[in-house]
């Protein structure tokens, strides 16, 4: 979801300089990330390269190497202050609408979202929060209190024949 790097680590999609296919899902994500002109160049031409010379959209962070550890701890914090309910639906739509969803579908699921989770507590106590000016504590569990409707996509079963 996001990557804090340092500055000086080397980095390659060299699969092609060993006679490999792509896998762990970069050919998923890396065009997502960076586009399909620069994902297309950084595998095919599996060139090796430092992370501070990494193309926009590769890392969110590069840093010194001391620091890389601080840096996703502080990523890690702020994650930690909103709504664990609220982060687990929002990351799931960023996810599913990536390139594969009409934006009708995309407002769709989002209407159907805000309509359930206004109405539950973790709103409630974002709100209130804010209007008392203190930290939030948010009551609700992802794990317990989806909703009914989540996950809204359907499962893809596969035969795999390896």
């Amino acid at each position: 979801d996001m990557t804090v790097a340092a500055e000086d680590a080397k980095v390659g999609f060299v699969f092609g300089k060993r006679g490999l296919t792509m896998e762990c899902l970069s050919s998923y994500f890396l065009e997502r990330c960076v586009g399909h002109k620069v994902a297309m160049e950084l595998v095919l031409t599996g060139r090796v390269f430092k992370a501070k010379e990494a193309p926009s959209g590769l890392f969110n962070y590069v840093v010194p190497k001391e620091n890389v550890l601080d840096k996703a701890i502080e990523l890690a914090s702020e994650i930690c202050e909103t709504s664990p309910m609220s982060c687990m639906l929002n990351r799931n739509m960023i996810i599913r609408h990536g390139y594969n969803t009409s934006p009708e579908e995309a407002h769709l699921l989002e209407s159907k979202s805000i309509y359930w989770i206004a109405r539950q507590a973790d709103a409630k106590e974002g709100i209130n929060s804010f209007l008392e000016k203190r930290k939030p504590k948010y009551p609700m569990d992802p794990f317990k209190d989806s909703p009914e409707w989540f996950p809204w996509w359907n499962e893809i079963a596969t035969k795999s024949r390896l």
